[in-house]
Parts: C-alpha cells; structure tokens; sequence
C-alpha cells in the first residue's frame, strides 16, 4: 500500500532560475483530481454514440492547510491569501513526486508544472487555509531525487 507521505507536492518560493521547493507537510488532504476531458461522437457505423477520452486538465482542490505560524507551507500560502494575488502573481511552479518504485539511479517519477493558486477560504475556528493549485499547459514529466527534503527534479528525455 503506498502511504500518505509518499506523494510529495512541493511549490517553488524561490525563483524560476532559483528554485527553493517548500514541501506542502500540514495539509490534511492531497486528492489529484485528473479532470478527463472527453467528447461524445457519433459515428455513422455505430449504433450509439462513443466517448473519446481527449485530454486531463489535473488539479488540486479545496486542500485544506492547517495554520501553523512558521511553517513554511503556511507562510507562502498565506501571501497569496493577504496579498490577494491574481494574474501572472497567482502562478507558481509547483512538483509533485512519486515517491514510491524508485527508478534506476533512487529517482522518483515526477510532475513540474506552472500553476495558478488560488484560495478558497480561511476558517480561524479550524485553523485552516484551504487553497486549489489548477495545474496549466503541459504536465513536464521527469524524475526528481530528493537528497536532505531537496527536490531535484530532471525532465524525461
């Protein structure tokens, strides 16, 4: 059984020429939703129409952040709630590693992305900041090695 803590998302508080990847550790949900994308068609042999599966546009949703003041989870997601980001300042590069069947070499398969973040809502009774990560374009593939809780990530070939 692969266990909770063997998905890591992480998001880039650095820059994009300078990546420091925080990992995401006090959430208490991390559900991707894969968002299929399908069209139906019709096709003249075919006695009912027939759904083609035509993309993903995956996400991350309501994942709820609890708030611990130093933790620097919580510090980079509360910016965006304070500030209130949106357009190009709403994007943020973001990882998420597999880190489960290593690769030959100790990697583990990986996701890079550009994402937009937003918030959802802040409950002071509960302590929590729940925000989405909407992953953009193209989902980079690669494999990241993780040496002292530091990503590396290297795209595949």
């Amino acid at each position: 059984m692969i266990k909770k803590h063997m998905i890591a998302l992480y998001i880039n508080t650095g820059t994009t020429e300078t990546p420091i990847w925080t990992r995401v550790k006090k959430s208490t949900k991390l559900t991707i939703n894969m968002d299929a994308k399908t069209e139906d068609y019709d096709y003249i042999a075919d006695e009912s129409p027939t759904t083609e599966l035509d993309k993903y546009q995956p996400k991350i949703e309501k994942n709820p952040l609890t708030m611990y003041e130093g933790e620097p989870d919580f510090e980079a997601i509360f910016n965006y709630f304070y500030d209130m980001k949106v357009g190009d300042d709403a994007k943020v590069d973001v990882l998420v590693v597999f880190m489960f069947s290593p690769e030959t070499g100790g990697a583990y398969k990986a996701w890079k992305n550009r994402s937009v973040i937003t918030i959802e809502e802040m409950d002071a009774v509960a302590s929590e900041l729940s925000f989405n990560l909407l992953f953009g374009g193209t989902m980079e593939k690669g494999t990241a090695t993780i040496a002292s809780g530091v990503p590396t990530f290297t795209p595949a070939e």
